[in-house]
C-alpha cells in the first residue's frame, strides 16, 4: 500500500512538473500551430455563474485560481463559462500571430488582450461565436481567433472566455498569421475534395433514384445530404457561406443536422440490409430513427445539451446495431453486407482517431482536423459500392424470378406430352388473335383409328403417334398460327389471316395427308386417319367458344360420313387480310 501511495505521489509530481505552471509560450515559426493545451502552457478557470468580467479575472485573487486544464474534454452537469489565460513571449522585434480555438461549435467566444507587462490592452476585445453573425470573426476564419501584433520583444498575456452548452474540448493554439492563413487554404482544399466526393455521390445516386425508383437510394441520398451539411457545419463552412447572418440557425444546425443524418442512416440501414428478416434488430433501428427525429426537434427547440448527448448515444448505438444486423444478414447469405461492414469499420477507425487525438492519447493534428470527414467520405463511397453490388444481386434475383415466372407461365399453357399449346394457351392466344380483327379459320382435328393403336401396342406407341402428329402440324403451319392439343387425340389449328375457298381446302388436305403418313414405332408401321371440322371467323362467330362449337359439329359430320376430309360450308371467298 505504501508503495502504491509513493507511485501515485510520484505520478502527481511528474504531472505537475510537466505542466510547468503555465510557462510562457515562445512565439516562433510553428508551421502546424502550437497546441497550448498539450504543452502545459494554458491556464484554466471555470466560471459557473458567468458573472466574472475581465477585470475580475485579472485581479490577483482570481488570477491565483488559474490551474491546468483537464486532459479530457470538459463536460459538466450544467454549462459553464471557461476562462483561459495564455502567457506569450515574443523575442523578435515585431510579430503577427493568431490565437485560435480548436473547434467551431462554441456559442460565445471572447478574447481580451494582449496585455503588456504593465497591464495595458494592446487591442480591443473580440466578441464572436455561433450566437453572433459570421462577420464578427476576425480574418473571416471559420475557427474563432484573435489577432496578436505585439509591438516588440516582451511577455504578453491573452485571456479567452469560451462558452458552449455541449462542452467540447477547449484547446487553443497559436500560429504565425501567414502560416495560419496558408494552413487554412490547404484545409479548405482538402475539405473541398471531401465535399466534391460527397456531391458527386449525391448527384450520381439522385440519378439512380430516378432510374430504379428504389427507396434505398432515396435514403442514401438523404444520408449523403445531411452528412455533407453536418461536415460543412462542423468545419464552419455553412456559417461562412450559407447562413452567416442567421445566428439562431447557426447554433441549432450543430444538433439538428447530425440528428437528421442519423435518421436517414437508420432508414438506409433498414432498407439496404432488409432487416425485417431480423425483427429484433429491425425494431432497434426503427427506435434509433425515431429517437433521432425527436432529437432533431429538441435541437430546433434549443435543448442543445440534451440533443448533443442523445446524438452521441444514438450514433454509438446505431453503429453497434447496424454492424450486428449486417453480420446477421451476411450469415444468411446477403453478400453486400460485407461492404456495409467495411464502410462502418472505416468510419469507426477514423472517429476513434479523432477521439484519441482529442484526448491527447496520440499526437495527430491532421487526424483531429480531418478525420471525421475522411471517415464519412470513405464510408459513403463504400456504401455506394455496396449499393451497386446490392443492385446487381437484386437484378440477378429478379432475372431468376422472371425466368422462373416465364417458365411457369409457359408450363401452364403448354401440353407436356407434345410441347404444343394446351387448352389454356389456346384460349389466351385465340382471344388475342380474334381481338385484332381480320379473317381467321379454326381447324378441329380428331384422329381416326387411334384407340386400336393404344389397345394393341400400348400407350407408348400412342404417345409416339401423338408427338409425330404434333410435329407435322407445326411443320406445315406458319409461325403466327396456333397449334394446340386439347387432350386425347384432339388437335386445334388456329390459322391467322387464313386463306379462303379452295386455298383453305387445299391447306386442310395438305395437313390431313401429313397426319396420315405412317409413324414407325419399334419396327411397327402405325397409321391413323383424321376428321377435320373447319369454322371461319367472323362468319361462324367472333369468339373462340362459338368457333369451337361450329368446328366440332362439322368434324362430327365428317366422322359420320366416314370421310378423311374436311367438311366446308358454302362460304364466299374472302380476301387475305
Amino acid at each position: 500500500m505504501n508503495l502504491l501511495r509513493a507511485c501515485l505521489l510520484l505520478w502527481l509530481l511528474v504531472g505537475k512538473l510537466a505542466w510547468a505552471g503555465g510557462a510562457p509560450a515562445v512565439l516562433d515559426d510553428h508551421r502546424k500551430g502550437l497546441s497550448l493545451g498539450s504543452t502545459g502552457q494554458l491556464l484554466w478557470l471555470v466560471d459557473d455563474l458567468g458573472t466574472l468580467t475581465i477585470d475580475d479575472v485579472r485581479a490577483a485573487a482570481t488570477d491565483a485560481r488559474f490551474g491546468p486544464p483537464p486532459r479530457m474534454p470538459l463536460r459538466g452537469a450544467t454549462p459553464a463559462y471557461h476562462w483561459f489565460k495564455v502567457v506569450l513571449e515574443q523575442r523578435a522585434a515585431s510579430g503577427d500571430w493568431v490565437l485560435a480555438t480548436q473547434t467551431t461549435s462554441l456559442q460565445d467566444v471572447r478574447f481580451y488582450g494582449p496585455f503588456d507587462a504593465s497591464g495595458t490592452a494592446l487591442a480591443p476585445p473580440v466578441h464572436t461565436g455561433l450566437a453572433q453573425p459570421f462577420a464578427t470573426r476576425p480574418l473571416g476564419s471559420e475557427r474563432y481567433l484573435t489577432r496578436l501584433q505585439p509591438p516588440g520583444p516582451g511577455t504578453y498575456t491573452v485571456y479567452a472566455r469560451l462558452y458552449s452548452e455541449t462542452a467540447p474540448s477547449f484547446d487553443l493554439s497559436v500560429w504565425d498569421t501567414a502560416e495560419y492563413l496558408q494552413w487554412r487554404q490547404h484545409k479548405r482544399l482538402f475539405d473541398g475534395i471531401c465535399y466534391g466526393i460527397l456531391i458527386a455521390l449525391l448527384v450520381y445516386n439522385l440519378t439512380l433514384v430516378g432510374i430504379f425508383r428504389d427507396t434505398t437510394y432515396t435514403f442514401y441520398v438523404g444520408q449523403c445530404i445531411f452528412a455533407l451539411l453536418t461536415l460543412a457545419t462542423f468545419n464552419g463552412h455553412t456559417a461562412h457561406y450559407l447562413w452567416g447572418d442567421a445566428p439562431w440557425w447557426q447554433e441549432r444546425s450543430y444538433f439538428v443536422l447530425p440528428s437528421l443524418w442519423l435518421f436517414f442512416g437508420a432508414l438506409f440501414t433498414r432498407s439496404f440490409l432488409d432487416t425485417r428478416q431480423t425483427p429484433l434488430m429491425d425494431g432497434v433501428l426503427v427506435a434509433i430513427g425515431l429517437l433521432a427525429a425527436l432529437t432533431a426537434v429538441l435541437g430546433g427547440l434549443g435543448q442543445f445539451a440534451i440533443a448533443q448527448t442523445q446524438n452521441e448515444l444514438l450514433a454509438s448505438a446505431g453503429i453497434a446495431a447496424a454492424s450486428l444486423a449486417a453480420i446477421l444478414v451476411l450469415r444468411r447469405g446477403f453478400t453486400p453486407a460485407r461492404w456495409y461492414l467495411g464502410a462502418q469499420a472505416l468510419l469507426f477507425v477514423t472517429v476513434a482517431g479523432v477521439v484519441l487525438s482529442n484526448w491527447k492519447v496520440i499526437d495527430a493534428p491532421f487526424m483531429l482536423a480531418n478525420g471525421l470527414q475522411i471517415g464519412v467520405a470513405a464510408e459513403m463511397v463504400v456504401f455506394a459500392v455496396a449499393l451497386s453490388t446490392r443492385i446487381d444481386s437484386l437484378n440477378a434475383s429478379q432475372i431468376a424470378l422472371r425466368l422462373r415466372a416465364d417458365h411457369l407461365a409457359k408450363a401452364a399453357t403448354t401440353d407436356p406430352l407434345t410441347g404444343l399449346t394446351n387448352r389454356m394457351g389456346l384460349t389466351q392466344g385465340a382471344t388475342q388473335l380474334l381481338s385484332e380483327g381480320g379473317t381467321h379459320a379454326l381447324l378441329l382435328l380428331d384422329l381416326d383409328r387411334f384407340k386400336p393403336i393404344n389397345d394393341t401396342y400400348g400407350h407408348d406407341a400412342g404417345d409416339e403417334v401423338l408427338r409425330a402428329v404434333a410435329t407435322r402440324l407445326q411443320t406445315h403451319t406458319r409461325s403466327g398460327d396456333i397449334v394446340a392439343r386439347l387432350g386425347g387425340d384432339e388437335f386445334v389449328v388456329m390459322l391467322a389471316h387464313a386463306p379462303a375457298g379452295d386455298d383453305l381446302t387445299a391447306l386442310v388436305k395438305h395437313l390431313e395427308l401429313a397426319i396420315c403418313q405412317p409413324v414407325y414405332f419399334q419396327h411397327q408401321e402405325l397409321c391413323v386417319g383424321v376428321s377435320t371440322g373447319v369454322a371461319h371467323s367472323p362468319q361462324d362467330g367472333p369468339t373462340l367458344t362459338e368457333l369451337m362449337r361450329c368446328a366440332d359439329q362439322r368434324m362430327y359430320q365428317a366422322k359420320q360420313a366416314h370421310k378423311d376430309a374436311a367438311q366446308h360450308p358454302a362460304a364466299p371467298a374472302l380476301p387475305l387480310a
